[in-house]
């Protein structure tokens, strides 16, 4: 019979665990006290915006932003800030464009744009506004000065004005929504009206400015809005007041899964006193003393794991929001032993896998109790290695191009293998004390023999007839289904049909289909009043009006028709892209100067000489905001940068952006000379929509791989190892799949909940693999049928019990009130359920092949 590989090596684990058994646990919790207090010296950052960190260092919007930044602000450092006002009538017969709606409207916006946001000691005046906007304060003053010219009506979304003997063009599309016109265009109602305010901080103190400005204007909305006489609803959709929403709805959710730990503990004691019964081993307070120390377990992990990654300078972003569950579910489920595996269930099987195997092998005479301990990690250490070897896999990841993302990773290795350390050195210690093996002695003699009361004799005799009456049950239940799967070839069909639909359905149509985006509603609860600012901007605005500003930081010589030329090719390539709004709705000064000189924009040149006196008119003055020149004597205008506004429609969501700004950037890109940057307010979390899809193959593809690769050295058979490493990824590949089916995206949120999926993939097959395959060491002749039941006797009860524990953990989610916790929970449960699908058909799958490609050999073995 060929040897096992690693099997003796990782028995002397256990052998140096259980001789100093005192030593290690005062060891480990030596380890959690010193990390504990690293963490109290130094207080770990907490990062959770999204601009830096969640897209690669070349990312687009990289510069896109800075050109924006730079445009505004020329050149200067700064950081943009933003914020929509939103008005509907109280009257949905009124209009927002005029009467006293629209003057309530304007007069309000007068006056926030004035109020007192502090008083600044140093200056010795009142801060408002004004002192911070800079260069954007007036960005809707075309609307007023629309409205003061228009004596015959305003057209939408573009309104010819005239003034003494010119004619004017004026764009309101931006302002007004859900708006009925009649068949000349001309603005008969609007329901809802939108003012913005933007600025750009360098400071903290800046940035702490317009925080505060928001929240004054908020007070003046929530102050106007409980006036009875008042003929307008107000809503102010802005960042301040969306990140307070946003962490209410944590909160709320953490409570959730706070929820979901509790059961996850009570199921676990239930597996617990599960194991009690089956092995007639664990007394009611040796249950207790292991159930406490398997959720020590997880704390101890997850402490040392976040003080290291505290102390190479990680902050806690969003993205770590689940790796303290992460660990507890290690110890949670799996607080019974080892933490080799992956994050949650890996650690769950690692811990219930030892105690299973310590229970079930203690009657087995032994030396001494650390010959014990080495007998059981020499049995489940291997298949526990392969199965916790993502995590090397994840702390490698710390490479990956994406910041947030690569330390996330990190961290959940570091978890995943702290918890496999303090399962060796601090439970199984901890076990062997609590559940020692039993003693063998010579029989007494004479009259040594111990007098066992007539009760208590009684009460033992009935608890073990109940405990063999199930121990029977159980085992007939094992044995009818290996004799099922064994001779049963509907079996075999269901189980190839079922993999070849998980193939074609969830992977193929799911996985092609999968793709980034995020509902900011996601996040908040349902009865939040910031979800309706959040409607109004991606159902109303995004949809109806949705403008991408393009900043041309080389622009043409307008007066050369061949770069004028090329300048034109590339706009007329921006109009064809679909949703495309008709030209005359676009924001660009060339328009507005075609009009004043009586030229048209598709003429071959343009007559530059008249630009001065076009951009000091009084009425496109503000377009000096808009373009940057310089004059060569005076006279010869040189445009070195300007800004060029695209409307579109049909925007809905995040991801809709994504694929628009890809669309621009493609065009943009086909004219380099011109050095055009496309930009919104939302490029930046687009870029990290394009890019989550890629983390959530790349790293778990390299998660699985490792796995492969340690799976094939330890289990020494390619053709299981293969099979082994199949399922698993099937397993992730098809919950990725069926969840986007069910119209589940992957977000900035749940993408590490993708990586643990990937992580704990593993497990659910893994020990079948390794057991069935050493079923044949033990004895090399046995029967499939023999082999199965050797298999299910070592870790099939391990794997249901760590399976139902991580189904717990989640659980209670499903009732939470934020989305993307429930979709997260959804996902787990879709996960749970298919691994047991997937678990089975790999049982099958094993039976199916033939025993020389499942024996003791490498990859063939010898029949005889």
């Amino acid at each position: 019979m060929e040897e096992m590989i690693l099997g003796p090596s990782l028995g002397q684990l256990g052998s140096i665990a259980g001789s100093r058994p005192w030593l290690w646990i005062s060891l480990s919790l030596l380890i959690g006290a010193m990390s504990f207090s690293s963490l109290l010296l130094n207080p770990p950052k907490t990062e959770f915006g999204f601009e830096l960190g969640y897209t690669t260092a070349d990312a687009p919007s990289i510069l896109e932003m800075r050109a924006q930044r730079d445009f505004f602000t020329d050149g200067k450092e700064g950081n943009p800030w933003y914020q929509a006002l939103f008005a509907e009538p109280r009257d949905s017969k009124k209009s927002m464009h005029e009467g006293k709606e629209y003057n309530e409207l304007k007069a309000f916006y007068r006056r926030i744009k004035n109020l007192t946001i502090r008083y600044d000691e140093t200056l010795g005046k009142d801060i408002t506004y004004y002192d911070l906007c800079g260069s954007t304060c007036n960005l809707n003053e075309l609307l007023f000065t629309t409205e003061e010219w228009s004596f015959f009506g305003m057209k939408y979304p573009i309104t010819h004005l005239s003034y003494v003997f010119l004619s004017y063009v004026s764009n309101i599309g931006k302002h007004f929504y859900h708006v009925r016109t009649d068949n000349t265009s001309k603005l008969l109602n609007a329901n809802k009206a939108m003012l913005v305010f933007m600025a750009f901080y360098q400071t903290k103190e800046v940035k702490s400015d317009l925080t505060l400005y928001e929240e004054v204007v908020q007070y003046a909305v929530d102050d106007y809005n409980s006036r009875g006489n008042s003929s307008l609803i107000l809503t102010l959709h802005g960042e301040r007041g969306m990140s307070s929403a946003v962490q209410q709805g944590m909160s709320h959710a953490f409570e959730y899964l706070g929820y979901g730990v509790a059961l996850s503990v009570i199921v676990l004691f239930g597996v617990l006193l599960f194991f009690s019964i089956l092995f007639s081993q664990l007394t009611i307070f040796r249950i207790i003393f292991i159930w406490i120390c398997a959720m020590v377990v997880p704390l101890l992990a997850f402490i040392t794991a976040f003080s290291i990654y505290n102390f190479l300078g990680y902050s806690i972003t969003p993205l770590t929001i689940f790796t303290p569950f992460l660990a507890l579910m290690h110890g949670n489920k799996y607080p019974v032993g080892f933490f080799f595996n992956s994050v949650f269930r890996i650690g769950f099987y690692t811990v219930i896998m030892l105690t299973h195997t310590w229970l079930s092998d203690s009657e087995l005479r032994r030396d001494s109790r650390d010959e014990h301990l080495l007998e059981v990690f020499a049995t489940c250490m291997p298949s526990l290695i392969v199965t916790s070897s993502p995590a090397a896999a994840l702390i490698v990841c710390l490479v990956y191009p994406i910041a947030n993302y690569a330390a996330v990773s990190f961290l959940m290795g570091l978890i995943m293998s702290f918890v496999i350390v303090f399962s060796v050195f601090f439970f199984s210690p901890a076990m062997l004390i609590i559940c020692p093996a039993q003693d063998f002695t010579p029989l007494p003699t004479g009259n040594n023999k111990e007098v066992v009361k007539p009760t208590l004799k009684k009460v033992e005799s009935l608890r073990g007839l109940v405990d063999k009456l199930v121990t029977l049950t159980i085992t007939f239940i094992l044995d009818c289904y290996c004799e099922h799967v064994d001779r049963s070839k509907c079996v075999k069909v269901v189980a190839v049909v079922f993999v070849l639909v998980l193939l074609v359905v969830p992977v193929y149509f799911g996985c092609t289909s999968l793709e980034g985006n995020l509902d900011y509603r996601q996040l908040l609860r349902p009865d939040n009043p910031r979800n309706y600012g959040v409607h109004l901007m991606s159902d109303v605005v995004w949809p109806t009006w949705f403008s991408i500003m393009f900043f041309v930081n080389k622009p043409p010589t307008f007066s050369n028709p061949r770069e004028y030329g090329r300048f034109k090719s590339m706009i007329a390539e921006i109009e064809e892209i679909d949703g495309k709004l008709p030209s005359d709705t676009d924001m660009v000064w060339i328009n507005d100067f075609c009009r004043h000189t009586g030229t048209k924009p598709t003429d071959d040149s343009l007559n530059m000489t008249q630009f001065k006196s076009f951009i000091e008119d009084f009425i496109y003055k503000s377009w000096k905001d808009g373009v940057k020149y310089e004059f060569i004597n005076d006279t010869t205008p040189v445009i070195t940068s300007m800004l060029h506004i695209v409307s579109f429609q049909g925007t809905k969501s995040l991801a809709d952006k994504a694929r628009l700004f890809e669309k621009c950037r493609a065009i943009t890109n086909k004219y380099p000379e011109f050095k055009t940057t496309p930009f919104d307010t939302e490029i930046g979390f687009a870029d990290i929509i394009l890019q989550v899809p890629l983390v959530v193959a790349v790293i778990p593809l390299v998660s699985i791989t490792t796995m492969f690769i340690v799976s094939t050295i330890i289990i020494g058979n390619l053709s299981v190892a293969i099979l082994n490493f199949f399922f698993a990824g099937l397993l992730y590949a098809s919950t990725i799949g069926t969840v986007s089916l069910l119209e589940i995206n992957v977000n900035p949120f749940n993408a590490a909940f993708f990586l643990i999926i990937a992580a704990m993939s593993p497990s659910y097959t893994t020990h079948f693999c390794y057991y069935y395959q050493q079923a044949m060491r033990i004895k090399p002749r046995a029967a499939k049928r023999d082999r199965m039941n050797e298999m299910l006797r070592k870790c099939f009860f391990p794997c249901i019990s760590s399976i139902l524990c991580a189904f717990c953990v989640f659980l209670p989610c499903m009732f939470s009130d934020i989305d993307i916790f429930i979709a997260v929970a959804f996902t787990n449960i879709v996960f749970c359920i298919l691994g047991v699908l997937i678990a089975f058909c790999a049982q099958v799958f094993l039976n199916m092949l033939p025993d020389m490609f499942t024996g003791t050999h490498w990859f063939c073995s010898p029949q005889s």
